[in-house]
């Protein structure tokens, strides 16, 4: 007897039954870590719960959610409330959350913000470290799988924006073992290629698991350490890894790395077409002032008859020059007098002006003058200063003041 053949619809619809009758799935606490997090903009959350030998699909409706008192983050720990269903679209199980308490950062979560903590307190992240990109950057290589959905978010945007880029290409692994090596090795080759002028390492969004590589303590030395300029554009919006911080600019999404990497070429030939119309109406203007500081000049009137203008400066130098020459021989004959005045006070003076009045000058053999007669002595030999010249004698005698009067 052949068993009877059901439909995938009534299996489906049988395990539905079974779990829905069971009691212990229809109240169902659970505690695990959050993982691959999602706020649907329908305002449902989609999520993992995660332990280390399992994963349950879980979702929690708007209804549920909007009382919630903290955000939900991947990497924290949780405590489920709620019941065990299935969806029978996809004939997939889940846990369907009607309460959600936060217990505390998951192991993963927690190493990720020891390791943060750390590179933050050695400087690692500090913006003065940080270089600036280029502004059109000739030559840009790019650190990422090859066949990810990154590199041709990446690539597409680079077209789009900036045509005559040079993209080279550093394949690596971005998640799983091997990836933290290839990732930094990727670095390193672009590094020392000269024409780089800067690189994007990137990858598309996941779970902190799937994001770990990006939070590797070598990684982000090495980007810290590049000399090339390095965007990070890893995940989605809301992903932040160690690879971001250590990054010179961090991007929220891959496409929006590679819009960080170049100008936009029609906003840029834009803006050159702008400044070169700019250019040209500064130039117009400066060359009609200066049009019409020329026609000012011509209207003046030494350009309308330059023979009269000079004759006139010429008449007004031969004045200045008479004058000049008249007021300079009135001021010498002047200062000419007042010495002659003076060199006649100074004559007046002068000992051998005194002489010339009959007076004498009598000095010793030594030459010093004789005031008084007590210098004197007989038989001293003096010297008479007249005027026409000079007698020597010999003092016979000498007489005092009173014996003259006698």
């Amino acid at each position: 007897m052949e068993s009877k053949a059901y439909s995938v619809s009534e299996v489906t619809s049988y395990i539905k039954n079974l779990l829905t009758l069971d009691e212990t799935l229809s109240h169902l606490v659970v505690e695990g870590e959050l993982s691959n997090f999602h706020h649907h903009t329908s305002g449902h959350m989609y999520f993992t719960l995660k332990d280390d030998s399992s994963r349950l699909q879980s979702v929690m409706f708007e209804s549920s959610n909007k009382s919630l008192d903290f955000e939900p983050e991947d990497g924290q720990q949780v405590k489920a409330t709620g019941y065990v269903d299935v969806y029978e679209p996809r004939g997939e199980y889940q846990l369907y959350v009607r309460k959600l308490e936060k217990l505390g950062a998951g192991e993963l979560y927690q190493k990720y913000l020891e390791l943060k903590n750390k590179l933050e307190q050695e400087g690692l992240f500090a913006e003065e470290r940080k270089q600036e990109l280029p502004f059109l950057p000739a030559k840009i290589g790019l650190v990422t799988s090859p066949t990810g959905a990154a590199i041709r978010d990446i690539l597409s945007v680079l077209k789009r924006r900036f045509g005559p880029v040079s993209v080279l290409i550093a394949p690596a692994h971005v998640q799983g073992e091997s990836s933290e090596a290839e990732l930094i090795r990727g670095i390193e080759y672009l590094e020392n290629r000269d024409e780089i002028d800067l690189i994007i390492i990137s990858r598309g969004g996941g779970s902190l698991e799937d994001l770990w590589s990006f939070n590797s303590e070598k990684l982000a030395r090495k980007i810290a350490a590049a000399d090339i300029p390095i965007i990070s554009g890893v995940g989605h919006e809301t992903d932040f890894t160690i690879a971001d911080f250590a990054a010179d600019v961090r991007a929220a999404t891959p496409s929006a790395a590679a819009e960080l990497a170049v100008q936009d070429y029609i906003e840029l030939s834009g803006s050159l077409e702008r400044l070169g119309e700019r250019m040209n109406s500064a130039l117009e203007r400066r060359l009609k002032e200066a049009e019409n500081r020329l026609a000012s000049i011509k209207k003046r009137p030494v350009w309308r008859d330059p023979e009269r203008m000079l004759s006139t400066a010429e008449q007004k130098m031969d004045n200045l020059t008479h004058r000049f020459a008249r007021e300079l021989g009135d001021y010498f004959q002047k200062r000419c007098d007042q010495i002659s005045g003076l060199a006649g006070q100074l004559d007046n003076l002068s000992p051998l002006k005194i002489l010339s009045r009959g007076y004498s000058i009598t000095r010793s053999e030594d030459g010093s003058p004789i005031t008084e007669v007590s210098r004197v002595e007989k038989g001293d030999r003096l010297e008479t200063l007249l005027s026409g010249g000079s007698l020597e004698s010999e003092v016979k005698k000498v007489r005092e003041e009173d014996d003259i009067i006698e």
